[in-house]
């Protein structure tokens, strides 16, 4: 099941599921209204109706997943069409936004990619080093804590852009980074979870490009008193429009493959294969000692050769940024001039 926001005929933005059969986007509650249903399910934040409720309709599983695949194959019998079009609207508000490190690889090549850019004289003798032990340079690896338990951060959910969004460039700034990630949606409110608990906890999965500010990161991380979590990160990310549901991803969420396109041109391929942690075990972490909300988003960290820290390769003003995920779907972005 694939979920996004479309613009209506008259302005109004619905949740619309992917027909894909007909190859098009249902609007859900305007498509009900036509055929004279309705669903069998409570809005799960109580905000909204059902049909406009992303969460609710993530969280009733398989059954509701088999009333919307009968609304598509209804409106197709009937002949009914709805007129909407694709727009850059985010698909969910999250609630609070939980971003983990999961890859190792990616860890070390971003901190190699600090001291190239910012300390280049060091590099031949770190070089030689690796070359020699055939190992990572020891400064270059997560501390202990990373290969003991998941780690995260709260990320700011009130600059979350979506798909077809520019990207801002903040003024203080001039390595901007993008990061891609894979994303997942809390649909259930958990508590000291389980592992088995949290999977059944998470409804879907998106495309996540956490942005950041790599200079300004170098700065935050060697003189500042909380790392990386201020300028660097909290300006802005965006997510995917479309959504897809659990059932679809999260069997294969560590083996999909990733990649990177600026202006159409191949910078990276990924995949998902290095993640330390499952996203059950993410979710099951985050919710020791205190509640997970329906609503939140939990994501993955960068996957690795997933940025220009790690690739070498930077973004300028007016690149149109690609991030695609196997089966998930592919964001895009334009880059904005520096404030």
């Amino acid at each position: 099941m694939r979920l996004r926001r479309v613009l209506l005929a008259d302005g109004a933005s619905a949740l619309a599921i992917r027909d894909p059969i007909a190859e098009r986007w249902v609007p859900i509650a305007q498509a009900l209204a036509a055929i004279g249903e309705e669903l069998d399910i409570a809005p799960s934040l109580g905000v909204q109706p059902p049909a406009e409720d992303l969460i609710a309709l993530l969280a009733g599983g398989e059954t509701v997943r088999a009333q919307l695949e009968g609304l598509c194959e209804a409106t197709r019998r009937r002949g009914v069409t709805i007129e909407c079009r694709e727009a850059p609207l985010l698909p969910f508000q999250p609630l609070l936004l939980r971003a983990f490190a999961s890859s190792e690889r990616h860890w070390v090549q971003s901190a190699r990619g600090h001291v190239a850019r910012n300390m280049p004289r060091a590099m031949p003798l770190i070089a030689a080093y690796e070359r020699l032990l055939r190992r990572p340079f020891p400064p270059f690896r997560p501390r202990r804590l990373f290969y003991e338990q998941p780690s995260y951060y709260i990320g700011n959910a009130l600059t979350v852009l979506p798909d077809g969004a520019q990207a801002p460039w903040p003024a203080y700034t001039r390595a901007l980074d993008f990061e891609i990630e894979l994303g997942a949606i809390v649909v259930a409110s958990v508590r000291d979870a389980t592992p088995a608990q949290a999977r059944a906890a998470i409804g879907g999965f998106l495309v996540v490009n956490d942005l950041s500010a790599r200079d300004t990161q170098w700065q935050e991380v060697r003189h500042g008193i909380f790392g990386p979590l201020a300028k660097t990160k909290t300006f802005a990310s965006t997510i995917s429009a479309e959504v897809v549901s659990a059932d679809q991803i999260i069997d294969r969420a560590r083996s999909l493959r990733a990649e990177v396109r600026v202006n159409g041109e191949r910078w990276s391929e990924t995949d998902t294969s290095d993640q330390r942690w499952s996203f059950e075990e993410m979710l099951a972490f985050a919710s020791r000692g205190e509640s997970v909300h329906a609503g939140e988003l939990l994501c993955s960290g960068t996957l690795h050769d997933g940025c220009s820290l790690e690739i070498g390769r930077w973004l300028a003003p007016g690149d149109l940024l690609e991030l695609t995920i196997e089966g998930v779907g592919t964001l895009r972005n334009r880059i904005g001039e520096p404030a």
